[in-house]
């Protein structure tokens, strides 16, 4: 179980490579294996030893992105022993980790970091910190769980005295190796499952042309300058839908023309009035209306309900009260109406 030095470099260069979508991935796992003593039956003057040791480790992870992310952990490498005595070490972990999909629910990583580590045998003892890298693969089960293959390799993990062995002033420098296999637990990752629209069903009836105009207060959707929908306001979006369904317009399309009023300079009012606007056609694409049928205009506070009675107003709320029925989105749905006969 040896890995040749330049996987270091192999790591470090994955770990830069650039992200393109956010995981925001807390995760926990657990894993057994299998730890390698690198050289403890080569030291002068041991004759019996054994280099082979069950391994186990625990970790907490956060994925940065889909394709980086870091852990930290504690690894148990084993107990050995030399002439009978115990040879055991363990430590802590702490990489980078940098993942590649390759295939659906299958991907490889791979880790570089540090292994703070404390070693007891050969009748003493050592606590250092040494370099790691990892090579792994990974099978996503379900949105839970994981299960996941590692291997890894830590450079002079100890460097203890061999002088209860022999009389010679040589030290024993550990190079040690660690497989294990894994399942890891990710509480709060879920799949992005694309909205489907839900069908409309049609009747062959006599067309006749329907053109319907709906205004909604902006007061009723949205926080005042906010263009993110308020719980009452999707209802209100709710019932609009059903007053659009209900006039069936086949083939339609509809504008949705949002306004403002005039607080606030002309640039954050347009901008403002476009971005409600493009919420309100989001949620009836949402609902079913074909996207290439739905269009969107902001205007601002072009056109003002209030007209100028609302000039000698100073106070500040007030004034917002005063100018609330500026503030509206228009849906302008025209189609073609298959009437019953």
């Amino acid at each position: 179980m040896k890995m040749a030095p330049s996987l270091i470099a192999i790591a470090m260069a994955t770990l830069g490579a650039t992200a393109a979508n956010a995981a925001d991935d807390v995760y926990f796992g657990a894993g057994v294996g299998a730890a390698h003593f690198n050289g403890l039956n080569n030291i002068n003057g041991v004759d019996d030893g054994t280099e082979d040791a069950a391994a186990a480790n625990a970790f907490v992870g956060y994925n940065f992105t889909e394709n980086f992310g870091t852990e930290l952990g504690y690894q148990y490498a084993g107990r050995g022993n030399t002439e009978g005595s115990r040879y055991e070490n363990q430590g802590a972990t702490l990489s980078g980790i940098a993942r590649l999909p390759v295939a659906k629910d299958l991907s490889i990583f791979a880790e570089g970091g540090a292994y703070w580590a404390h070693t007891d045998g050969l009748e003493t003892s050592d606590t250092r910190v040494s370099p790691l890298a990892g090579l792994g693969l990974t099978y996503k089960l379900n949105d839970a769980l994981d299960l996941q293959a590692r291997y890894r390799y830590m450079w002079n993990v100890s460097d203890l005295s061999t002088a209860a062995y022999n009389t010679s002033d040589d030290n024993y420098k550990s190079n040690q190796s660690v497989a294990t296999m894994e399942v890891v637990y990710h509480p709060f990752r879920t799949s992005y499952v694309e909205p489907v629209a839900a069908p409309v069903v049609e009747e062959v009836v006599a067309p006749v042309i329907v053109e319907k105009n709906f205004t909604m207060s902006s007061d009723v959707l949205f926080a005042f300058g906010k263009s993110t929908l308020k719980p009452e306001g999707v209802d209100a979006l709710n019932g609009l839908y059903q007053q659009i369904i209900d006039a069936q317009p086949k083939d339609g399309s509809a504008v949705v023309v949002g306004y403002s009023d005039r607080i606030g300079s002309d640039a954050f009012n347009q901008k403002l009035s476009e971005a409600r606007a493009r919420t309100v056609a989001d949620f009836l694409v949402g609902k079913g209306m074909a996207a290439g049928k739905v269009s969107i205009e902001g205007q601002g506070e072009a056109n003002p309900v209030t007209g100028n009675q609302c000039d000698g107003i100073k106070a500040k709320a007030q004034l917002i009260s005063c100018l609330a029925p500026d503030r509206r989105v228009e849906v302008r749905v025209a189609g073609v109406q298959e009437v019953q006969q």
